[in-house]
């Protein structure tokens, strides 16, 4: 008896819906595709209308070259394109998309249409697409192209389940319009989230004028322009000012012949060139432009184009490092010394945005408390207090034992100490991050956050917890605001919480070069002491360790 055959064919409604899968991931990848579309349509203008984080519509309409009715129809067929017409082009490319599989992709997962007219002919045409396939064909009047993606996912419930809170899903929309917008800073993009506008970036001139646009001007001050050129390469772009860190990857972005990209080689070079100043977990802002030949990229690597294989990576690494270790020499050098002499990295200046508790003093002669032995404390480095415990040796990272204290105190049912600020400041926050935060201004409020929704992209803060006075808090805000990027659908709040305590206790804490007297030593440990879990940070790391004298008797051979 045969084996009966086992490997069957798939329809082609399936096919479709298994290829849109490596294309369009979440509301973001539709806009992703529909914008680059209307980028290499040569659009001056490009208006993106979001309801419900794109779950519910995404309409993307431009003023570029159009489309004519065949070629709309074509369109929406798998892997059909204008962009590559011979295996060679493969090798040269020069516009954003190329595969032809983005608008078969989404009409196969939404209720799609296409308004269209090809510049300088009339009538135009509108064409309605349910789950890939056409209902209807009619002339209308148009100019450019208009795209409607409605109830994506509607036919893959499977997919729709995956995809995550409505913030999420909207910060990452917003987020791939930033990377166009600053890829393309001659184009207009306007931006509605839910009927409101939440972006209006005009035609910019030049690069610094379109990141002012975007973050403002306090923002673009904390940056130094770069450039590296030779007739084979060309970098470019703005970078971080010594001192101008965050505590996040939020703010970094790649560029290759106008392509957004991750690389993990060009970041590991930007962080080489910063590698003598980065400290306590900070991270540099980065705007990087490479020019290349296209003979010399490959973007042909990954489904989403992010990816990319260099011909001759080490010479971009090198050259990366070079133009922005030259601007961070320059804005180090004294007068009189030349560029070839490097000096020595200035200690930054302490931070005083210190609690209640924590005093500006410098080491003070030891106190004698109320307890069965004094602690005398020796600082060893930056963050280390050495003290005798018992009958031991503890030492403590006081960065990680404030950071547990400060955790459980945001985190826990009680309310932190508040103090209300005389003037109420305004902070202003980038489309991503303000559509982020919005969604959980309640949790904020309730950790001593005092904080209300002005409008489009900024917040009124009118009280903050005794440990925040004096913070920076758009750095701190900004830093909740990438901790809650994966936040799902139906994530706890508990979890939410979590993640904002975790960041608000991070940035409060003390600091490295922060010097404690032993009175504030003695307050923070029986803090500590106090905590659920005085062993580690909120990340893991241990807070203290206690060399016991068993242990010291052993290691010098005493036993």
């Amino acid at each position: 008896m045969s084996a009966m055959p086992i490997i069957n064919l798939l329809d082609t409604t399936l096919i479709d819906k298994i290829a849109a899968g490596e294309v369009i991931e979440r509301p973001a990848s539709v806009v992703k595709e529909l914008v680059e579309n209307s980028l290499d349509a040569g659009s001056s203008s490009i208006k993106i209308d979001i309801l419900n984080g794109g779950k519910h519509l995404i309409r993307i309409a431009d003023d570029g070259t159009g489309m004519v009715p065949e070629d709309a129809l074509n369109s929406i067929k798998r892997h059909a394109t204008s962009k590559i017409k011979h295996e060679n082009d493969l090798s040269h490319l020069a516009t954003l998309g190329f595969r032809g599989e983005a608008l078969s992709s989404i009409a196969s997962v939404s209720r799609m249409t296409i308004t269209t007219a090809h510049v300088g002919t009339t009538p135009g045409t509108t064409i309605e697409i349910h789950g890939g396939a056409v209902k209807s064909v009619r002339e209308c009047a148009a100019i450019g192209t208009t795209i409607e993606a409605r109830e994506l996912f509607y036919n893959t419930p499977a997919r729709k389940k995956f995809l995550k809170s409505t913030q999420s899903e909207l910060s990452c929309i917003i987020e791939t319009i930033t990377n166009a917008a600053l890829s393309y800073i001659n184009v207009k993009f306007v931006v509605n989230v839910d009927e409101r506008e939440t972006m209006n970036l005009p035609n910019a001139a030049t690069l610094d004028e379109r990141i002012q646009q975007i973050y403002g001007a306090a923002f673009l001050d904390g940056l130094m322009a770069f450039k590296k050129e030779s007739p084979q390469l060309s970098i470019h772009g703005f970078t971080s000012k010594e001192g101008f860190y965050r505590r996040s990857r939020s703010h970094q972005y790649m560029f290759i012949n106008q392509r957004p990209v991750k690389d993990n080689v060009l970041r590991y070079a930007v962080y080489q060139a910063y590698k003598t100043l980065l400290k306590d977990g900070m991270h540099p802002i980065f705007f990087l432009y490479v020019g290349i030949d296209p003979a010399e990229v490959d973007f042909n690597v990954h489904p989403t184009k992010k990816e990319v294989r260099f011909t001759d990576r080490d010479a971009i690494y090198r050259a990366t490092i070079s133009g922005i270790g030259k601007v961070l020499v320059k804005t180090q050098q004294p007068e009189g010394i030349p560029d070839t002499v490097r000096p020595e990295v200035p200690t930054p200046p302490r931070p005083r945005n210190m609690t209640a508790v924590f005093s500006e003093n410098t080491i003070a002669p030891p106190v004698h408390l109320p307890m069965t032995h004094s602690r005398d404390f020796i600082y060893l480095g930056d963050v280390y207090a050495a003290y005798a415990h018992g009958d031991g040796l503890c030492v403590i990272d006081h960065h990680a034992a404030h950071e547990r204290v400060l955790y459980e105190r945001f985190k826990g049912a009680r309310s932190p100490m508040t103090g209300r600020l005389l003037f109420p400041y305004n902070v202003t926050l980038p489309a991503r991050e303000y559509a982020l935060l919005c969604g959980n201004l309640g949790l904020l409020n309730e950790m001593g956050i005092e904080i209300e929704d002005f409008g489009k992209d900024m917040f009124v803060i009118r009280a903050l917890p005794v440990e925040l006075l004096g913070a920076d808090m758009t750095a701190i805000l900004s830093d909740i605001a990438a901790g809650l990027v994966d936040v799902m659908v139906e994530q706890p709040v508990d979890i939410i919480k979590d993640i904002i305590a975790k960041r608000i206790a991070c940035h409060s804490s003390v600091r490295g070069k922060a010097v404690l007297s032993d009175r504030e030593l003695s307050q923070l440990i029986d803090d500590l002491n106090a905590a659920d879990d005085p062993e580690h940070c909120p990340h893991g790391r241990p807070t203290q360790i206690l060399l016991s004298l068993d242990h010291l008797r052993k290691m010098f051979k005493r036993t």
